[in-house]
């Protein structure tokens, strides 16, 4: 496996737009996705759960190892999540704790920002 690139940690974080129903037919593609936007020097990456109605134990799982890579890389994931049954299914998992979430892609994105003096 070959070395990923770095990247600037003043980059603006990548928004990686995710499907509108993650189950087992697709959550290894989330996982690869996501996985890819992980790059080291990045101080986050934006996963677009905002035409996500729907997230099966798989979709979740897909989540979950995504944050711990971000982590081990020191990355933070930061999800976008608008829908009540995506939202329901995190609370239900016991991850609304765990992973950052956002109501909306600039609130993610400001997230990281620190204010000018």
């Amino acid at each position: 496996m070959g070395a990923r690139p770095v990247a600037d940690a003043t980059t603006a974080p990548p928004v990686v737009r995710l499907a509108a129903e993650i189950d087992v037919t697709n959550s290894d593609r989330v996982y690869s996705d996501l996985a890819a936007a992980c790059v080291p020097g990045l101080a986050a990456v934006i996963a677009d759960l905002t035409q996500t109605t729907f997230c099966d134990s798989s979709g979740v799982r897909a989540l979950v190892q995504v944050h711990k890579l971000a982590a081990s890389q020191g990355t933070e994931l930061r999800l976008v999540v608008t829908g009540a049954a995506v939202m329901r299914t995190l609370e239900l998992s016991g991850l609304i704790g765990l992973l950052r979430l956002y109501p909306t892609i600039d609130a993610a994105i400001a997230a990281g920002q620190t204010p000018s003096a």
